[in-house]
């Protein structure tokens, strides 16, 4: 599969933790350490992406239109679930990811996700 249709997948599983969809599939989270060990690490039939690095993978983010997101504020209560992001990892491993094309529940605009 495709990086992407991969990273949607994944995201929408119940057998990754590291990677979800926040804010009713808006945008994409990501725990960092987690997300390595996880998805990153698996070797073999069960191997996710080709790359092996974070810095690959965060590669891959860029040259597909995800863009990180600054500075998401958990006080706000808007942007995302404070108390599910809480009880994930602390704040500083939490990335968050966004592109207008890339949502949980409209997969058909994928395709309008091109690489750069």
């Amino acid at each position: 599969l495709s990086f992407l249709k991969q990273l949607w997948k994944i995201a929408r599983s119940d057998e990754f933790q590291s990677i979800w969809w926040v804010d009713d599939g808006v945008f994409v989270a990501i725990n960092e350490e987690m997300s390595k060990r996880e998805v990153l690490a698996r070797r073999g039939p069960g191997r996710v992406f080709e790359m092996e690095s974070a810095e690959g993978f965060h590669r891959q983010l860029d040259v597909h239109g995800l863009r990180e997101l600054p500075e998401v504020s958990s006080d706000s209560g808007d942007e995302f679930p404070a108390e599910a992001a809480a009880a994930l990892a602390p704040r500083k491993l939490l990335r968050f990811y966004y592109n207008p094309n890339f949502k949980r529940d409209h997969p058909q605009v994928l395709a309008r996700c091109k690489p750069r």
